[in-house]
């Protein structure tokens, strides 16, 4: 073990929960791993996130952040194997697949 060792993905999805059962079953496992979110968006014109107007829609703020695990290159293969044991199921989505969610759900409703 290295210290500076690649470090792989082996969640990346919009899902907070999943996120947090994933990191606590490889903890459970003694699993090194670092969870980390970002936008996959712009920040609108102006600069400030917080007034983005989709925000203030009836449900308040809408949660566009991506989820992501990382674990070891070399405990990739015993982390899945934690996250199968715990009855999980871990998704490592593409940019592009994330991205386009948003654009088949309005295709899908025929907007």
């Amino acid at each position: 073990m290295s210290l500076f060792e690649k470090k792989v993905p082996v969640f990346r999805k919009r899902d907070r929960e999943a996120q947090g059962r994933i990191k606590e079953a490889l903890d459970a496992a003694g699993i090194w791993n670092r969870c980390s979110h970002f936008e996959q968006e712009e920040i609108p014109v102006g600069g400030y996130s917080a007034m983005d107007p989709r925000n203030f829609g009836k449900k308040g703020r809408i949660d566009r952040e991506v989820y992501v695990v990382y674990v070891k290159a070399s405990d990739e293969a015993r982390a899945q194997r934690a996250i199968r044991d715990a009855g999980l199921v871990a998704e490592v989505r593409t940019a592009k697949e994330l991205t386009s969610e948003a654009a088949d759900k309005i295709r899908d409703r025929k907007y």
